[in-house]
């Protein structure tokens, strides 16, 4: 199914099966004068998003020996069909920082470094048997080879419009939007949603994700946008004052996890502070113990985006006791929000 935007822009509602968030947004810009298409971002590597994806693309009478891909980030469900649907010609591309992240990740498939982390965090080997159970890999595209890097500022020519990128890290390290100036459009993908707020976590290798995050979310807010073009739920919102909204609410996140180390005097892991924060998760019952796996999986990675945010800003320490890593409040002054 699709639903004409703009001239020569369209919105292909991607399924994404059993996950909350329920639908990516693909955006289609159809070429001119025998030009070539761009389509943004494409769902997960399964055949429910394939359907969806190439259902809306044929409605469109769209062909990928035309088409050419944009993916704001290396995320599965935004990245994850990008090879499979890609026809001889067909240029791919993603920011370069995120090629290097999604190499780094492909290589270390079946190494235990990651459940180390997890296991640092507080997560208990049976929960992160889930976990891999329920992101397999198998979800992400085959492989990356091939992908053209983007840098901040390359411009690219769809369908009239010159879409210049705009590197956004913090969501993902090397996540991008791109800004067609002249009509005042913004493909956001996972930068700024307007019906949830998007996940950030930690990532190796990149230092505060979160202040990062604040810094991009502020690069875009005064940018002259009519229309914002989020990947995922409504595509209807005043940017500015969701950027507003975003940031209020990660600062009020930092001082609950102030409050929570405050009350864990003798130290809590990531999990545990995480579990004593209150979280937006739909469930049967309530309490941590029932939420589904996949949301303390978010939630974990999370708190520990928000932890390292005020362990670089000296207001908590941290300590290692064998198999995990321990937080504890320095003093207990209210959160230095937005900094």
């Amino acid at each position: 199914m699709y639903t004409q935007i703009e001239n020569n822009i369209f919105k292909i509602d991607v399924e994404l099966k059993g996950n909350p968030l329920k639908v990516l947004n693909s955006y289609y810009i159809k070429g001119t004068d025998g030009g070539r298409n761009l389509l943004i971002d494409t769902g997960f590597r399964n055949d429910v998003c394939r359907t969806s994806l190439l259902g809306g693309l044929t409605e469109l009478g769209a062909s990928m020996e035309k088409t050419d891909i944009f993916l704001t980030h290396l995320h599965a469900d935004h990245s994850g069909l990008a090879t499979d649907i890609a026809a001889p010609g067909t240029r791919i591309y993603m920011s370069a920082v995120d090629i290097n992240y999604l190499r780094g990740l492909m290589a270390m498939d079946g190494s235990d470094s990651e459940e180390r982390v997890q296991l640092q965090n507080g997560f208990s080997s049976r929960e992160l048997k889930e976990v891999g159970e329920m992101f397999g890999h198998e979800f992400r595209c085959e492989f990356c080879d091939g992908f053209l890097p983007v840098h901040e500022g390359d411009v690219f020519r769809y369908g009239g419009y010159e879409l210049r990128a705009v590197l956004t890290p913090g969501h993902t390290p090397g996540h991008m939007c791109l800004y067609e100036e002249k009509s005042g459009i913004l493909f956001l993908g996972d930068h700024v949603l307007f019906d949830i707020t998007p996940n950030i976590t930690f990532w190796p290798g990149f230092t505060d994700p979160l202040g990062q995050y604040v810094i991009n979310l502020l690069k875009v807010r005064d940018y002259p946008v009519r229309l914002p073009l989020p990947a995922h739920r409504g595509i209807i919102g005043d940017m500015p004052t969701r950027i507003d909204e975003i940031i209020e609410h990660h600062g009020a996140r930092l001082d609950e996890l102030l409050k929570a180390l405050r009350e864990h005097p003798g130290g809590a892991t990531t999990y545990e502070l995480a579990e004593n924060l209150s979280w937006n998760i739909r469930s049967e019952h309530p309490g941590w113990g029932s939420y589904p796996i996949a949301q303390r999986w978010f939630a974990v990675g999370e708190t520990a985006a928000h932890l390292e945010y005020l362990l670089l800003r000296d207001q908590v320490r941290a300590e290692r006791h064998r198999d995990v890593v321990c937080y504890y409040p320095r003093w207990r002054p209210e959160c230095m929000k937005h900094q």
